[in-house]
């Protein structure tokens, strides 16, 4: 029996593991960026020397959607899609904060932004897959 290499359309073995390899690294540096830019707003505000890391921090978050989006076609139903919309949604309070002149606000957001980042992250695989759409673990 040949290896999945030989079978025409199917992925190999090696295209799988540099694709979790990059999600690993996207991830990390969002977890990073994110812990940098959290911090420094609790440390010095919205101040322009966090720039650098509310860029990495969005461009790094847009990458990880992408990425999970493309794992299952159910994926914006499921838990683990929409707690991930909520954990953007939260970010969009962010910018209102500063319109409805409440700038204090943005550190919570933030927050709030980490912690449901975390949580639907760390949630077990049953949870995660089930799907509004279907009452039920879908893949």
């Amino acid at each position: 029996m040949g290896s999945p290499d030989d079978i025409p359309g199917s992925r190999s073995k090696r295209a799988i593991e540099g694709e979790r390899a990059l999600a690993i690294a996207i991830r990390t540096t969002h977890i990073g960026a994110m812990a940098i830019l959290v911090g420094g707003h609790h440390v010095v505000g919205m101040e322009p020397s966090l720039r650098l890391w509310k860029v990495l921090t969005a461009v790094t978050g847009l990458a990880l959607l992408l990425s999970e989006a493309s794992h299952s076609r159910h994926w914006f139903y499921q838990v683990r899609g929409v707690v991930a919309l909520a954990h953007v949604g939260v970010l969009a309070l962010i910018p209102i904060s500063f319109l409805a002149g409440r700038p204090a606000f943005a550190g919570a957001v933030l927050v709030a932004a980490l912690v449901i980042g975390s949580i639907g992250s760390h949630l077990p695989k049953t949870i995660r897959k089930w799907s509004f759409r279907h009452g039920r673990i879908v893949d």
